[in-house]
């Protein structure tokens, strides 16, 4: 089996995700592995499998999207989302799952690279899905 069927059996296995997300993710993930043969998707694959969606709170989650590599959750700031282009915001989170460690992700070990982690991640999504929310402005 492929390392693509393998990433989509991963995310079928997560019986907390919608069927819509499940499929936004499958479509977001194959973007990434056209462009990115060369990225092993296993941290990914092992994630997704038991990822939460949970809903956060404005004042906390000051982003659209938050993904906490700790609690393998994606926390939703719903009123910045709705003003977000989505598709953008998902691959973002995407990234940061692909590139989680234990307590952080990318190369951002003691939260001083943190600023780089997030403008490399916003310049790669960019590249791979667009920001349709930044076009309006």
């Amino acid at each position: 089996m492929d390392e693509l069927n393998v990433t989509f059996s991963s995310i079928d296995s997560n019986v907390t995700l919608s069927d819509a997300l499940k499929e936004n993710f499958k479509a977001l993930i194959t973007i990434f592995h056209q462009n990115f043969k060369e990225v092993s998707l296993a941290n990914f694959n092992e994630r997704i499998k038991g990822l939460e969606i949970k809903k956060g709170n404005k004042y906390i989650v000051k982003d659209a999207v938050l993904y906490n590599p700790k609690e393998n959750a994606i926390y939703l700031n719903e009123d910045k989302l709705n003003k977000s282009d989505a598709k953008h915001e998902l691959m973002f989170a995407i990234l940061t799952i692909i590139s989680s460690k234990d307590n952080g992700y990318g190369f951002d070990t003691d939260g001083q690279l943190k600023v780089l982690n997030v403008g490399l991640a916003e310049i790669l999504t960019n590249f791979l899905v667009g920001n349709e929310s930044e076009e309006h402005e």
